[in-house]
């Protein structure tokens, strides 16, 4: 076995070397004491000798050299010249030199024990002041080096110490100018209340956290993460309280800037959807689930050829997938489809990569614009550019028509000019009414208010009654032609040629379902007398024809003395429809 020694190792001779160098130490003293004393205090020269023994060697070896001892100053006794080998006087020395001997062995072994222990303790010492001067180096370190702030308070609160990692976070240029401050006053509004409660709560032995914002000392913005708790003291009280701080503005604002993102795409009225390298979706917004059928959820498993109809599947997400790779990019019309009807979804559909930090793509992201509005606006605008062609042709052909009547009934030129002037303005009206209401239809009232306001004062001269009626655009065309040649006859030759005159223009539907008949009446009342013309020119022509055959029924002009009276009837199916009274 080995001890230690002021740190070093030194090993303990063995048994045989210890009892042979007590036995050469006890014999040594032995020769040297029979020259000088003789028969004089044969065991005084062997106690210091045991002691050093016993010192040196150990209890052991002591004890055996006390033996020995007593056994060299008897014989050297023995040989003296004496009647006994030992008087009783040598024997009792003998016990009291053994017996004394043994005790101070005892003795020294137990001041060598001490020695050993203390001898121990003074390395153990020096080993943990070294490891405790090695921990408060690391220690120091490890606060110098840290970018958190760490600090140490009182039990009120106030600042005690700062790392000097904290106070370079903290932007702090001298501690000593804030130390002692109350830690909560360096927070405002919630911040304040919430440091204010976390030393309450460490004061009590809780532990808690925050985060809010607050100033640097040079007045920089900053987002921190803060945890306090109590440092405990001997009895297991807190003591002080430890605040650490950190710095998250960084990671704050990007996840501020992801929210933003986030409710973005949320929000949008766009189909947004992100799908892995192998095809597998993993996000949907709201607009996009909607838009397929998903309004739940997506269901597991999803990927993106599930997007497309199923004969389009395959090829249309390699073609996409592989032009992204290639171009870093894709636009163009595909269709989608709905999960729960099948129906295609047009939609403008922009694909893209997603990629990590280092540019590699990681999946693929798209933007997808629903284009079911816009193809029906596209087939809307088709369909009207179709029959707005097809009601040009039939006004150009009308208005091809008039002309050449007009002209050829005509007297003079100018008289040409004036009554084609006039039938243009009158047809002109009826495209506008038919104009406002897409050349669906046109509203009886509206048409003949148009028609016949030029003529004379609607309401006073010119009175209209009748329910609410739609005509159809070719019927409407007819009519009012057929009301402008009735009224232009009235301002010249009728009710409406003089200041008393009124005319009265009504209508009716009688019956119900496909027998359900339309009537139209115009009669004129206190104008000059009337004759009948002496031949029937183009409006009369005009009038009664066109409207026959464009109702599908009888259109008849009576000139009476008293006023010019015309009448239709006809079957509404044929002409109009019927939405109530006005």
């Amino acid at each position: 076995m080995g001890r230690l020694r002021a740190g070093i190792v030194v090993s303990r001779p063995s048994a045989l070397v210890r009892y042979g160098l007590a036995t050469f130490a006890v014999l040594a003293i032995a020769a040297l004491r029979h020259p000088l004393f003789n028969d004089f205090a044969p065991w005084f020269l062997f106690t210091p000798g045991v002691v050093v023994v016993a010192l040196f060697l150990g209890a052991g070896a002591g004890l055996f050299a006390t033996a020995l001892s007593v056994a060299c100053a008897t014989y050297a006794i023995s040989h003296s010249e004496q009647p006994a080998p030992l008087s009783s006087v040598q024997w009792t020395g003998s016990a009291l030199f053994a017996l004394t001997t043994a005790a101070l062995v005892g003795l020294v072994a137990a001041l060598r024990g001490a020695l050993r222990d203390a001898d121990a303790s003074r390395a153990e010492l020096a080993r943990s002041a070294a490891a405790a001067a090695e921990r408060e180096t690391f220690m120091a370190s490890v606060l110098a080096s840290s970018t958190d702030c760490i600090k140490v308070l009182d039990l009120d609160g106030r600042l005690t110490f700062m790392s000097e990692g904290g106070q370079r976070v903290m932007e702090v240029s001298d501690f000593n100018a804030i130390k002692g401050c109350p830690w909560p006053d360096f927070w405002s509004g919630r911040g304040h209340t919430e440091a204010k409660a976390a030393v309450e709560a460490a004061r009590a032995g809780h532990s808690s956290s925050f985060v809010d914002r607050a100033n640097t000392m040079k007045g920089n913005a900053r987002w921190w993460h803060v945890a306090v708790s109590p440092i405990r003291g001997s009895g297991r009280q807190p003591a002080r309280i430890l605040s650490v701080s950190r710095d998250i503005t960084s990671l704050r604002e990007s996840e501020e800037e992801r929210d933003r993102f986030v409710r973005l795409a949320e929000n949008s009225a766009d189909f947004i959807g992100m799908a892995h390298v192998d095809g597998r979706v993993f996000y949907l917004n709201d607009a996009a689930r909607r838009l397929v059928g998903l309004e739940a959820a997506a269901p597991a498993g999803l990927t993106i050829p599930d997007l497309f109809p199923p004969d389009q599947a395959a090829s249309l997400a390699a073609s996409i997938l592989s032009a992204v790779d290639r171009d870093g990019h894709w636009q163009g019309e595909v269709n989608f489809r709905h999960f729960a009807t099948n129906e295609p979804i047009p939609v403008l559909c922009s694909a893209f990569p997603i990629t990590d930090r280092e540019g590699r793509t990681i999946g693929y992201g798209t933007v997808s614009r629903d284009f079911r509005a816009r193809k029906r606006a596209e087939e809307d605008m088709r369909l009207l550019n179709g029959e707005l062609a097809h009601r040009l042709k039939n006004v150009l052909a009308v208005v091809q028509s008039v002309t050449h009547q007009t002209l050829r009934n005509a007297t003079d030129i100018r008289t040409a000019n004036e009554d084609l002037s006039a039938r243009l303005v009158a047809l002109g009206a009826a495209t506008d009414v038919l104009t406002g209401a897409s050349w669906r239809s046109a509203d009886l009232r509206e048409l003949a208010e148009r028609t016949l306001a030029p003529h004379g004062e609607l309401g006073q001269r010119i009175l209209l009654d009748g329910p609410r009626v739609t005509l159809q655009p070719q019927v409407a065309v007819a009519l009012a032609l057929a009301l402008h040649e009735l009224a232009t006859n009235a301002a010249k030759y009728g009710a409406l040629s003089n200041e008393t005159g009124t005319v009265i223009l009504d209508w009716r539907i009688e019956g119900a379902g496909p027998e359900a008949h339309f009537h139209l009446g115009w009669r004129e009342r206190g104008g000059p007398t009337v004759q009948e013309p002496s031949r029937r020119g183009f409006g009369t022509t005009l009038i009664e024809r066109s409207l026959r055959s464009y109702f599908g029924g009888t259109a008849v002009t009576d000139y009476r003395p008293d006023g010019v009276v015309f009448a239709l009837d006809a079957r509404t199916g044929d002409a109009v429809t019927t939405s109530g009274k006005t």
